[in-house]
């Protein structure tokens, strides 16, 4: 072969490689579907009150919601990170891949946290507590939870995929032992009961970190390799699902003054059994559940269409495309609805008893109630969606426009002089200034022990008034850009 040869022969393998990479990675209709009703299910969740939920049977079908979300999640996981063609560490965790996930999550949770502020200022109920660490809205709203864990995800995601690249069934064992693990932590670091607003906070911390819920993520991403229920890889499901039931049937059938289900109340060892792990095993968003969403995601793989086909189905896709931007409408619209309709319930983030509180005479008032809640939620979401596919179009990202950047500008003015006030407060704290008022009263004098807090707390109100003129300054110094609507 002549060194000609040779190099067009090279030429092709190396065309042929790049479009090995490059190609586009396959669609699946029936993960927008299950995303719709996922969403829908979530609405669902917040506008019914428990005991309704639980009258209805709602642990097998609407409570699927978080596991869908969260098969959905591993599956697409290992589609996008494949057709990435990045297979190290190093390759996964890109600069791309992190820009990638702060403008899919980051940048439109960013927008509600504005929203949500402003909020809160308006209506005189702006509240930060240590659950603003968890990145929980200072005006809450129901769902919010599922953010810190969407966050997270961006952490862990890329090793866990690297990990299952390599050994798949270790990883997905792994994924189990990860929830086996936090549930140890929290049954030996904590009571069965929660006893203090500290115990709560550090239960809910460990409630929402991702690694909990690894074993839902690790079955999307077996999936992903296959879903047919007659591979021999997936026979375990052939176990996982009737356990998954059992447990269930156990959880729903809990008599309320012994917390025991059904197969607990049997008086042997297997009925000791169900009842150690129903108290090892707290929730319903756990590895007991996983095998029946499972099995039903399966079904939804196996059975429903690859790609959309009429009217209805392309509202369907568009709706499980924008499920994320239809989350985020929710929580805001719903914080609004849970603050008037019970302010004490809502300040607590609880569930308001509905009918009660409205007095409503029929607990059938919550099907307009729930299908109001749908509508606003879903064009809230598809509208928002829309609106940044539009942007898009304009020529560069909706985050890249002037507008947006002015928006953003004028909120980072608003913050400034919201953290100066708790900078301000956490100065007085712990340099003494909180506890000289204690002892002399509201009035002070320069000394030793109140000096420095006084001077530090002086360039605390120098440096954020800078920040908010300086932010001012630049959002109305900006060059005109036409709104892309």
């Amino acid at each position: 072969m002549s060194n000609s040869e040779s190099l067009t022969t090279l030429d092709e393998v190396e065309i042929d490689f790049e479009h090995e990479v490059k190609q586009e990675r396959p669609y699946f209709f029936q993960l927008d579907v299950l995303k719709a009703i996922a969403i829908a299910f979530v609405v669902m969740d917040h506008s019914l009150y428990w005991d309704v939920k639980g009258a209805m049977g709602s642990l097998f079908w609407e409570r699927l919601s978080i596991p869908f979300f969260l098969i959905i999640m591993g599956f697409n996981m290992a589609y996008s990170f494949k057709y990435s063609g990045a297979t190290t560490l190093r390759g996964l965790y890109s600069k791309q891949y992190f820009k990638g996930k702060i403008v899919r999550y980051v940048l439109p949770f960013a927008v509600l946290y504005m929203g949500s502020i402003l909020l809160g200022i308006y209506t005189g109920l702006l509240r930060f507590s240590e659950y603003t660490l968890l990145g929980f809205l200072p005006f809450w709203g129901p769902g919010n939870w599922f953010i810190a864990l969407l966050f997270g995800s961006i952490i862990v995601f890329p090793f866990v995929y690297w990990l299952f690249n390599k050994q798949p069934v270790l990883t997905l064992i792994l994924c189990f032992l990860g929830e086996i693990v936090m549930e140890t932590t929290l049954f030996i670091a904590t009571p069965y009961l929660i006893g203090s607003a500290l115990e709560g906070f550090i239960i809910t911390a460990i409630r929402i970190n991702v690694i909990f819920y690894l074993p839902a993520v690790g079955l999307g991403l077996w999936f992903s390799k296959g879903y047919n229920l007659r591979d021999k890889r997936n026979w375990f499901m052939f176990l996982y699902f009737p356990i998954s039931v059992m447990f269930m049937i156990d959880y729903v059938t809990f008599s309320p003054g012994t917390q025991i289900g059904i197969f607990g109340a049997i008086p042997n060892s297997f009925g000791e059994f169900m009842q150690a792990v129903q108290i090892f095993v707290v929730g319903d968003y756990t590895l007991l559940f996983y095998g029946y969403a499972a099995l039903l995601f399966i079904g939804a793989m196996t059975l429903l269409p690859q790609k959309p086909t009429g009217r209805f189905q392309r509202f369907v896709q568009q709706a499980g495309r924008a499920s994320y931007h239809i989350l985020l409408f929710q929580i805001f619209y719903m914080s609004i609805v849970y603050h008037l309709v019970s302010l004490e319930d809502a300040m607590n983030q609880h569930i308001p008893v509905f009918p009660v509180v409205l007095g409503w005479p029929s607990d059938l008032y919550y099907i307009p109630f729930y299908l109001m809640n749908l509508t606003i939620s879903f064009a809230g979401g598809l509208l928002w969606y829309k609106a940044e596919k539009r942007a898009a179009k304009k020529g560069k990202p909706w985050y890249q426009h002037v507008w947006m950047k002015r928006t953003g500008l004028l909120f980072s003015a608003v913050m400034s002089i919201l953290l100066m006030g708790v900078s301000l407060e956490f100065i007085a704290e712990y340099m003494g200034l909180n506890e000289w008022a204690r002892q002399h009263g509201a009035f002070f004098i320069l000394n030793e022990f109140t000096g420095p807090g006084v001077m530090v707390s002086f360039l605390a109100i120098i440096l954020f008034i800078g920040l908010c003129m300086i932010c001012m300054y630049k959002a109305f110094t900006m060059d005109d850009d036409e709104i892309p609507l």
